[in-house]
C-alpha cells in the first residue's frame, strides 16, 4: 500500500505538542512547579546540545509525573487531549493534505518525535484511521521519562521496524531533522521552511523524484505572500554548467 508520513509538531498540528502537555502535568502542582525551577541550571546544559535535550525533556517529565501510575497517566492524556481542542489546532492546509491521502486509498503515518502515549490520542481525534510512529516512555523512580527518541535517523529505524518505510509517495516536515524520513518519499514536502533551511536540507535529500516548499498557517494565522522565486534544481545547476538528473520542484508557497 501506498503511504504518506507526516511530522506532528508545527507540521500537522501548530505547536510542540509533549512540551504542551509536560508543562501541563507541571502545573497541576506548585511543588512541581518548584521542583522544574530548581533543575532550571542542568535543563540549560542539557539544551545547549540538540542530541541531550531529550533527557531535559526526560527531567521536566519526571517531576510532572512522579507517583503518578500507568492508570492516571493514561487519564492525565485523555484530558488533556480532550481540553486541547484538536480540530482548532490542525493547520487546515494540513487536515485537507491528510483527507486527500486517505482518499485516494493511501495510508497516513504520523512520524513524531512525540510520546506515542499522547500522539495516538491526539491523532485519532485527527483521523482515527491514522497510524503513529512516536517515541516510547519507561517508569524510573517513581515518575515517567524517555525511552527512545523518534528523531531524525530514528525516525527511518522505527518506520523500518514497523515495516512502514517502504512505498512512501510523500513526507511532510518541518526541520532539518526531518531530512532522513523525507528521504524515504518520492516527494519531499518542506513545511516552513526558512530559505536558509530550505538550502540545507535541499542539499541533503538524494531520494525524493520532487522537493516542494508550503507555507501552512496556523488557523486564523494570515497567510504570508509568497517569496521572491529563484532558480533550483536543474535549472540552478545548469546555469553554474552542472548537469544532474532528479527535478526539483518548487510548489506553489516557495
Amino acid at each position: 500500500m501506498n503511504r504518506a508520513l507526516f511530522d506532528l509538531d508545527n507540521t500537522l498540528i501548530d505547536h510542540d505538542s509533549f512540551t504542551r502537555f509536560t508543562f501541563s502535568l507541571l502545573k497541576r502542582s506548585p511543588l512541581r512547579m518548584i521542583g522544574a525551577v530548581l533543575t532550571v541550571p542542568a535543563l540549560l546544559v542539557l539544551l545547549s546540545r540538540s542530541s541531550w535535550r531529550v533527557h531535559a525533556g526526560s527531567i521536566l517529565l519526571w517531576t510532572g509525573t512522579v507517583g503518578v501510575a500507568d492508570s492516571g497517566l493514561d487519564r492525565l492524556v485523555r484530558e488533556h487531549v480532550a481540553a486541547l481542542g484538536v480540530g482548532e489546532r490542525i493547520r487546515p492546509d494540513a487536515g485537507r493534505a491528510v483527507a486527500a491521502h486517505l482518499d485516494a486509498g493511501e495510508e497516513v503515518v504520523v512520524v513524531t518525535g512525540c510520546a506515542e502515549r499522547l500522539a495516538v490520542p491526539l491523532c485519532r481525534e485527527i483521523d482515527p484511521r491514522i497510524r503513529v510512529v512516536g517515541s516510547t516512555l519507561r517508569r524510573r523512580a517513581g515518575g515517567w521519562v524517555a525511552l527512545r527518541h523518534c528523531r531524525g535517523r530514528g525516525k527511518v529505524e522505527m518506520l523500518v521496524e514497523a515495516g512502514l518505510a517502504e512505498d512512501v509517495v510523500t513526507a511532510y516536515g518541518d526541520g532539518l531533522s526531518d531530512v532522513p524520513m523525507l528521504d524515504l518519499a518520492r516527494t519531499a514536502v518542506l513545511v516552513g521552511f526558512s530559505e536558509s533551511v530550505e538550502r540545507k536540507a535541499r542539499a541533503r535529500l538524494v531520494g525524493p523524484d520532487r522537493v516542494l516548499s508550503v507555507r501552512w498557517p496556523a488557523r486564523g494565522e494570515p497567510v504570508a505572500g509568497p517569496r521572491r522565486p529563484r532558480l533550483s534544481g536543474p535549472f540552478e545547476r545548469r546555469k553554474k554548467g552542472v548537469s544532474r538528473g532528479r527535478l526539483v520542484q518548487k510548489g506553489p508557497g516557495g
